[in-house]
């Protein structure tokens, strides 16, 4: 566990700490930490609207992240931990971000890899690779940002990954088809890669 903390410590002291210190670095960060949320949203609402995956695609995502954030909601009130700037606030150039105190697991890298899990288990594997990128960026801004530790983002990352492959396991297996109106049916898996 030691081990883990000086790891958590040196990854962020060393992605906090890069560039320059001034408003170009804080607005550069800020867009990817926060900004690259809705790039990922409109990557989802752009696969949507590709026929003839399109429901399937937004009930994969959309299912996958509604499950993720709960169960990282749920792990929030169980797991306790300081932010990066509560626990060193000389040391850590924090930029001033909407942040609740929980810290772990980091909720924006539960909805990103939610998000990036559905499409991809969803098998739309382009999109994927794009919005796995993007979910990287974003994880890597909040540590760069000084508002998560490296573990909150991957205890994120992987909660989130979990929970899409546990959606998406649940409704292949018990809800094979679920009509969404107009005699269409949905499911995560199409029987093609997309």
């Amino acid at each position: 566990m030691q081990t883990i903390r000086h790891l958590d410590r040196e990854i962020l002291f060393f992605l906090n700490h890069l560039g320059a210190e001034g408003l170009a670095r804080e607005v550069f960060i800020r867009l990817l930490a926060t900004g690259l949320m809705y790039l990922l949203a409109a990557i989802v609402l752009y696969l949507s609207l590709k026929k003839p995956a399109g429901r399937q695609v937004l009930f994969c995502a959309l299912g996958s992240a509604f499950v993720a954030l709960l169960a990282g909601k749920i792990i929030n009130q169980i797991v306790t931990g300081d932010r990066p700037f509560v626990l060193f606030p000389k040391d850590v150039r924090h930029i001033e971000l909407i942040v609740r105190p929980d810290s772990f697991p980091s909720i924006h890298a539960v909805v990103a890899f939610g998000l990036t899990g559905g499409v991809l288990l969803g098998r739309y594997r382009l999109g994927a690779v794009i919005m796995l990128a993007v979910s990287l960026l974003i994880i890597t801004a909040r540590v760069a940002a000084g508002v998560h530790w490296p573990s909150d983002v991957v205890g994120g990352a992987l909660t989130g990954l979990a929970m899409a492959a546990i959606f998406v396991t649940i409704q292949r297996r018990y809800w094979p088809r679920l009509g969404l109106g107009r005699g269409e049916e949905v499911q995560c898996n199409g029987g093609q890669e997309v």
